[in-house]
């Protein structure tokens, strides 16, 4: 039989769904890709990869595994319901994944299906492979290692029960090499248990104190997803071979000195019985350009206990620093550790690491009960530009590598420097973390603790601090060697019955604490996120020295409260805020049926179900009158959640040094929300607010400080002029601010001059003109340049004197646009005499593109020149222009 053929199969069930799963293409993921799901100090000589799409899976229910005895080979789902058969299955990947390749459930996603789908989770599922073992293995020490597995398990080899496992985010292994075959393929079998019940894995509402084991609690149903609970094989499954000795783990902890890097790495060190006499280990450290810099060659030191464990300083001089996105580069040096005996090599690892030094300093005028919140890296400070991360999967064993590199490549184009990973989804797969050392992210990694709501503290009798103590001592060391990884937390928004943050004094956070010092004592620990005496921010404390770490609020708050509110208050750093919007048009052509896009209320049950929380339709109304079509309600929507959450960025960037960052809610969702806080959809495509928070965000920014967006006809309108500088230069710049009417006549202009200190803010000026005795809407184009043509940052707010007073954007006068390309560079230019409001670029379905602007008005005659980078046809329009098309 040859090495990958099942044997004793029923029919393989490969289904309708899979020419839907093409046409989403990258977006939804495809199985079985190749994913790097090991730790960045994984490696191997002898390594057999059995992740694949040549699996088998087989629903049972609890406990009819057992009574079926399906561990033995000859066994297979022939009679047993629902199916009665093997379906196909992608190692990693999930069961929910699976069944829809087999055409088995309908697309979870669409309008209500993933009603019919909860079940999934109810079950039991029997994984099944076949494979060969390599002949020259014969006589070595080979392990069985699963990377991970969601949640509960039992492995059995050839019919011989190797053990069971629980904890999603846990690597295990067992030892075969008494167990292969040689002589013929050998039957590895899976059984994933259902899942954890409610009791002990908590939804968004209910008692963080009896979340009682480490699940995504995200996908027991939360604002922004569904209830859909993954189970399944997600991470990598590999046979590795060694001569009996082997690294079990390898950490790398860089400390600069002066002009060096002393580097000291600590191998842990496993073996069979007396293995280790006569082994030596072979240090080799490379430059980011791949050249030797340091190597040795130690002998093993056998120690008393197992593990044994090695340690070595190496010295290298003149260090390359790792910098975060925005303020330098993120040179990575690589260690090869190689163990050896003569010509023989038992095992071999490789970790790709940084150099450089980070601490939490005190924030400007901080109480002196406060935290340190300011992030320092190679001794400068950090201003954080971050964002939070959940789960971009709700599948989440069907992840693509491109789905990570897309998503991390857009946050460092926004300006991001850190993502949080929030408390209540994953411990990330290794990739992310890699892209995030190469693409300068730092991370926030929480424990997958969080509020619930009703109750928001973690259990903390004795049985549950052994079970948190035994997942950290394993999840801490996957993620240390990571350069990007600054902060871990104990979780989200963990709080006592008066919704006080918790401190350390909390047994299960002393307890992570406790380990982190052990495993990890270079990061930065916080408790929780929020931290401080009070969770929320709120106007009437403002002055109070009570807003240390804050969350909230989530929503755009009105055309004055919002403004009055970020004007106000004061935290040190705030680390969840956001604005709700709708999805993009795509979203809603992929994954909600024609009849269920319109109306956005409560009376609309698949709105309800994709994201009920944020619909507010009359908030918006409020704001633009009434709304009668999708289009337009996407427009508005999308307006009102790029303004307020650049307002919201804005107000705390003023703030700086007092107020050492922020994290708005969220960047990702797992899930096509038709409205939610989110500036990427699930589709991988921004939305309009990514690129005004993107403009907020950027190195040098100017940014305009109002009281509101209501004014009277004739009324004084006036607002604070803004200079922000991330940069380690001072510079002089001139600033302008020009108000315009829709149909192009300008109202007012004002300018002046300003000196800005390097990485500093300053207050610019004062602007106010009289307003025209009209109803209307006014654009304030505020712009900084060098005195010398050349433009640094610009923005435009609107204002209004009408009634709803944002409706006359829905009926601005048209305008006409000349578009072209050349050079992956895209050429517009407002040709009419109105303003060309929100000009945007549109990909293709399936098609992802990288725009160095978008969303942004054009005044008349005014021609911009846009990077963009992507492939096909896209799509040119402001809301007040026809549709134009270029050809990348």
């Amino acid at each position: 039989m040859p090495a990958n053929t099942p044997c004793l199969m029923t029919q393989v069930r490969r289904g309708r769904f899979a020419k839907w799963l093409r046409w989403v293409g990258d977006n939804v993921g495809d199985c079985c890709t190749g994913v790097d799901n090991g730790t960045n100090s994984e490696g191997t000589t002898m390594r057999l990869l059995l992740d694949g799409n040549d699996w088998l899976l087989a629903p049972l229910l609890p406990h009819e595994f057992w009574w079926r005895q399906a561990w033995k080979e000859e066994w297979s789902p022939a009679g047993c319901p629902p199916w009665g058969e093997w379906i196909r299955a992608c190692v990693p990947g999930d069961v929910i994944a699976d069944t829809l390749d087999a055409g088995l459930i309908p697309h979870p996603y669409i309008d209500l299906n993933s009603l019919a789908c909860e079940w999934l989770s109810e079950r039991d599922w029997v994984y099944r492979k076949h494979f060969t073992a390599p002949d020259e293995w014969r006589g070595k020490h080979v392990r069985l290692r699963f990377d991970g597995v969601d949640y509960a398990c039992e492995v059995y080899l050839n019919e011989r029960l190797l053990g069971r496992h629980e904890g999603t985010f846990t690597p295990f292994e067992f030892d075969v090499s008494e167990h292969l075959r040689f002589e013929k393929p050998n039957c590895l079998t899976v059984l994933v248990e259902h899942k954890p019940p409610v009791d002990v894995v908590q939804g968004q509402i209910g008692w963080t104190s009896r979340a009682r084991v480490w699940k995504s609690r995200f996908a027991y149903d939360w604002d922004w997803c569904t209830r859909l609970v993954p189970l399944g094989i997600w991470q990598s499954v590999a046979l590795l071979a060694t001569e009996g000795v082997w690294s079990e783990d390898v950490w790398v902890r860089p400390r600069v000195q002066g002009n060096v890097a002393q580097v000291e790495v600590s191998a842990r060190l496993r073996s069979v019985p007396s293995a280790l006499d006569g082994w030596n280990l072979q240090w080799r450290v490379e430059d980011p350009d791949g050249n030797l810099v340091v190597q040795r060659e130690t002998p093993v030191q056998p120690g008393d206990t197992a593990p044994s464990e090695q340690v070595v300083t190496l010295e290298i001089p003149q260090p390359r620093l790792w910098y975060p996105n925005g303020m330098g580069e993120q040179p990575l040096y690589r260690l090869r550790l190689y163990l050896v005996r003569g010509e023989r090599c038992s095992d071999e690892r490789e970790v790709t690491f940084g150099i450089r030094t980070v601490r939490a300093v005190p924030n400007e005028g901080a109480p002196p009960d406060a935290l340190p919140y300011t992030l320092e890296v190679n001794g400068r400070r950090v201003f954080v530009k971050g964002w939070n991360w959940t789960p971009h999967e709700q599948m989440t064993g069907r992840v693509r590598p491109e789905r990570y590199e897309r998503l991390l490549t857009l946050a460092k184009h926004a300006h991001c420097n850190l993502l949080r990973v929030w408390g209540g989804g994953l411990l990330e797969r290794e990739q992310f973390y890699a892209l995030c050392d190469r693409l300068g992210i730092m991370v926030w990694q929480e424990f997958p603790h969080s509020s619930s709501g009703i109750q928001n503290a973690p259990p903390e009798d004795a049985e549950y601090l052994q079970y948190i103590e035994a997942q950290a001592r394993q999840m801490i060391p996957l993620r240390r060697n990571h350069t990007s990884l600054v902060i871990w937390c104990g979780g989200n928004e963990l709080m006592d019955d008066r919704w006080v943050p918790l401190t350390d004094a909390h047994p299960a956070l002393a307890k992570l604490k406790s380990l982190v010092q052990e495993l990890d004592p270079d990061r930065i620990w916080l408790p929780t996120s929020a931290s401080g005496p009070v969770e929320g921010a709120s106007v009437e404390l403002a002055g109070t020295g009570k807003m240390h770490d804050v969350h909230g609020p989530w929503v755009y708050l009105g055309a004055e409260e919002h403004y009055r509110f970020y004007n106000t208050i004061d935290p040190l750093y705030h680390s969840e805020f956001g604005v709700e919007g709708a999805a993009n048009p795509q979203i809603f052509e992929r994954f909600i049926s024609p009849e269920y896009r319109f109306p956005p209320d409560a009376t609309n049950r698949v709105w309800l179900h994709h994201g009920s929380w944020w619909i507010h339709r009359e908030k918006l109304e409020a704001l633009f009158g009434r709304i009668e079509d999708l289009e337009t309600f996407i427009r508005a929507s999308q307006w009102m959640q790029a303004e307020g959450l650049r307002y919201a960025i804005e107000a705390n960037r003023r703030r700086k040094w007092r107020c050492s960052g922020v994290s708005p809610w969220q960047f990702n969702e797992p899930f096509p929300n038709t409205a939610c806080t989110n500036v990427v959809d699930y589709l991988g495509q921004p939305k309009p607010a990514y690129w005004w928070a993107r403009r907020a965000y950027a190195p040098m920014h100017i940014s305009l400080q109002y009281e509101r967006l209501t004014w009277q006809p004739g009324e004084k309108w006036q607002a604070e002029i803004w200079v922000h500088n991330s940069t380690t230069q001072a510079f002089h710049a001139l600033w302008s601010v020009c108000l315009v009417a829709l149909d192009g006549r300008e109202v007012a202009r004002l300018g002046g001059a300003v000196e800005v200190a390097p990485e500093g803010v300053v207050h610019a000026g004062h602007v106010e003109c009289s307003l025209p005795q009209e109803e209307g809407v006014w654009v304030a184009l505020v712009c900084l340049n060098d005195g010398r043509g050349g433009l640094l940052s610009c923005n435009e707010y609107l204002f209004s004197t009408a009634q709803p007073p944002m409706q006359p954007l829905l009926r601005a006068p048209r305008t006409t646009l000349r578009v072209w390309h050349r050079h992956q560079q895209a050429g517009i230019r407002n040709a009419g005499e109105a303003v060309a409001l929100f000009v945007r670029f549109m990909p293709q379905e399936g098609q992802w593109l990288l725009c160095e602007d978008d969303y942004f008005c054009l005044m008349p005659g005014e021609t911009r020149m846009v990077n963009v980078a992507g492939k096909g046809t896209v799509a040119i329009e402001a809301w007040n222009s026809d549709l134009h098309h270029i050809h990348l």
